[in-house]
C-alpha cells in the first residue's frame, strides 16, 4: 500500500473516466432524445385536452340554454294549470249556485203553482 501513483497511472485513470463519461453522455443524449419525444407526445395530448375542454364549454353553454328553455316551459305549464284550476273552481261554484237557484225555483214553483218546464 505504500505504492505511489505515477503520472501514467493517473493518466490511465483519467482516460478510463473520460471514456466512461463519454459513454454516459451518449446514453444521456439518448435518454434526453426519448424525453423530448415524450414531451412532444404530452404537448399533443395537451392540445387534445384543450379541444375537449372547448367542446365541453360549448356543450355546457347548450345545456344552459336548454335549462332556460325547460324552465320557461315549466313556468308556462304551471301557469296554464293554475288557470285551469281557477276555471274549474269557478265552474264548481257556478254549478253549486245554479243548483241552489234551481232548488229555490222549484220551491217557488210549488208554492205559486206555476210549473217549471224543461228543468
Amino acid at each position: 500500500m505504500s505504492e505511489a501513483a505515477t503520472r501514467a497511472d493517473i493518466d490511465e485513470v483519467l482516460g478510463i473516466m473520460k471514456d466512461f463519461m463519454g459513454q454516459t453522455s451518449a446514453q444521456f443524449e439518448s435518454i434526453d432524445h426519448r424525453f423530448e419525444s415524450i414531451d412532444q407526445r404530452f404537448e399533443s395530448i395537451d392540445h387534445r385536452f384543450e379541444s375537449i375542454d372547448h367542446r365541453f364549454d360549448e356543450i355546457n353553454e347548450r345545456l344552459d340554454s336548454l335549462d332556460k328553455k325547460y324552465d320557461h316551459l315549466i313556468t308556462t305549464i304551471d301557469s296554464f294549470l293554475s288557470r285551469i284550476d281557477k276555471y274549474e273552481t269557478e265552474l264548481a261554484a257556478r254549478d253549486s249556485q245554479f243548483e241552489r237557484l234551481l232548488t229555490w225555483a222549484r220551491k217557488v214553483s210549488e208554492k205559486t203553482g206555476i210549473p217549471l218546464e224543461n228543468l
